[in-house]
Protein backbone atom coordinates (compact mmCIF):
# COMPACT_ATOMS: atom_id res chain seq x y z
CA UNK A 1 0.00 0.00 0.00
CA UNK A 2 1.66 3.31 -1.47
CA UNK A 3 1.44 6.53 0.65
CA UNK A 4 -0.28 10.07 -2.26
CA UNK A 5 0.21 13.33 -2.30
CA UNK A 6 -2.19 15.75 -4.25
CA UNK A 7 -3.52 19.04 -4.68
CA UNK A 8 -1.69 21.17 -7.50
CA UNK A 9 0.97 18.70 -7.91
CA UNK A 10 0.03 14.87 -7.78
CA UNK A 11 2.43 11.24 -7.37
CA UNK A 12 2.91 8.91 -5.19
CA UNK A 13 5.54 8.53 -2.24
CA UNK A 14 8.28 5.85 -3.08
CA UNK A 15 7.68 2.59 -0.85
CA UNK A 16 9.95 2.28 2.26
CA UNK A 17 12.66 4.86 1.17
CA UNK A 18 10.24 8.39 1.16
CA UNK A 19 8.56 9.88 3.96
CA UNK A 20 5.55 12.02 4.06
CA UNK A 21 7.72 15.01 5.06
CA UNK A 22 9.49 14.90 1.80
CA UNK A 23 7.65 18.23 0.86
CA UNK A 24 9.54 20.09 4.10
CA UNK A 25 13.24 19.50 2.08
CA UNK A 26 11.68 22.43 -0.60
CA UNK A 27 10.28 24.45 2.38
CA UNK A 28 7.08 23.08 2.74
CA UNK A 29 5.67 24.21 6.06
CA UNK A 30 3.40 21.39 7.51
CA UNK A 31 -0.37 21.92 8.36
CA UNK A 32 -2.06 19.09 11.13
CA UNK A 33 -3.78 16.33 10.51
CA UNK A 34 -3.76 15.01 6.59
CA UNK A 35 -0.45 16.64 6.60
CA UNK A 36 -1.42 19.79 4.36
CA UNK A 37 2.10 21.59 2.25
CA UNK A 38 2.05 24.99 0.83
CA UNK A 39 4.77 26.12 -1.09
CA UNK A 40 4.97 30.18 -1.77
CA UNK A 41 5.53 31.18 -5.03
CA UNK A 42 8.71 33.13 -3.49
CA UNK A 43 10.38 30.40 -2.69
CA UNK A 44 10.48 29.15 -6.33
CA UNK A 45 14.73 29.60 -5.64
CA UNK A 46 15.05 27.71 -2.65
CA UNK A 47 13.28 25.02 -4.69
CA UNK A 48 15.37 25.58 -7.77
CA UNK A 49 18.73 25.08 -5.61
CA UNK A 50 17.42 22.25 -3.74
CA UNK A 51 16.58 20.34 -6.80
CA UNK A 52 19.80 21.24 -7.90
CA UNK A 53 21.72 20.14 -5.48
CA UNK A 54 20.44 16.79 -5.27
CA UNK A 55 21.51 16.50 -9.32
CA UNK A 56 24.71 17.68 -7.99
CA UNK A 57 25.62 15.56 -5.10
CA UNK A 58 23.79 12.52 -5.98
CA UNK A 59 24.15 11.92 -9.82
CA UNK A 60 25.98 9.02 -10.00
CA UNK A 61 23.22 7.50 -8.33
CA UNK A 62 20.89 9.21 -10.28
CA UNK A 63 22.15 7.84 -13.64
CA UNK A 64 22.19 4.41 -11.50
CA UNK A 65 18.86 4.50 -10.70
CA UNK A 66 17.47 5.95 -14.24
CA UNK A 67 19.21 2.61 -15.99
CA UNK A 68 17.93 0.16 -13.44
CA UNK A 69 14.11 1.88 -14.21
CA UNK A 70 14.88 1.93 -17.71
CA UNK A 71 15.73 -1.68 -17.59
CA UNK A 72 13.40 -3.08 -15.05
CA UNK A 73 9.46 -3.55 -14.37
CA UNK A 74 10.65 -2.68 -10.86
CA UNK A 75 13.27 -3.32 -8.15
CA UNK A 76 14.39 -5.79 -5.20
CA UNK A 77 17.51 -6.01 -2.99
CA UNK A 78 19.04 -8.00 -5.40
CA UNK A 79 18.42 -5.26 -8.43
CA UNK A 80 19.58 -2.60 -6.31
CA UNK A 81 22.69 -4.50 -5.86
CA UNK A 82 23.09 -5.12 -9.63
CA UNK A 83 23.17 -1.58 -10.27
CA UNK A 84 24.83 -0.43 -7.54
CA UNK A 85 21.85 1.52 -5.77
CA UNK A 86 22.02 2.52 -2.52
CA UNK A 87 18.89 2.99 -0.23
CA UNK A 88 20.05 6.63 0.88
CA UNK A 89 20.53 7.49 -3.34
CA UNK A 90 17.35 6.01 -3.85
CA UNK A 91 15.81 8.02 -1.14
CA UNK A 92 17.05 11.13 -2.92
CA UNK A 93 15.80 10.27 -6.25
CA UNK A 94 12.17 9.99 -4.84
CA UNK A 95 12.80 13.75 -3.46
CA UNK A 96 13.93 14.56 -6.50
CA UNK A 97 11.44 14.15 -8.25
CA UNK A 98 9.01 15.74 -5.99
CA UNK A 99 11.16 18.82 -5.77
CA UNK A 100 11.35 18.57 -9.88
CA UNK A 101 7.60 18.67 -9.70
CA UNK A 102 7.36 21.48 -7.29
CA UNK A 103 9.72 23.70 -9.22
CA UNK A 104 7.40 22.68 -12.69
CA UNK A 105 4.26 23.82 -10.76
CA UNK A 106 5.80 26.41 -9.67
CA UNK A 107 6.77 27.60 -12.95
CA UNK A 108 3.89 27.33 -14.63
CA UNK A 109 2.05 28.90 -12.03
CA UNK A 110 4.08 32.07 -11.07
CA UNK A 111 1.30 33.72 -9.37
CA UNK A 112 0.21 30.73 -6.78
CA UNK A 113 1.74 28.37 -4.61
CA UNK A 114 1.98 24.98 -4.00
CA UNK A 115 -0.25 22.94 -2.20
CA UNK A 116 0.36 19.49 -1.23
CA UNK A 117 -1.84 17.16 0.49
CA UNK A 118 0.12 14.45 1.58
CA UNK A 119 -1.27 10.93 3.19
CA UNK A 120 0.08 9.67 6.43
Amino acid sequence: MGRYYSGDIEGKFMFAVQGSNAPERFGAIENQNYIDYYIDSSQIDEVREEVKQIETEHADQIKRIDKMCDENDGYNDETKKKYGVTKEGLSEYADLRLGRQILEYLEENPDFGCSIHAEL
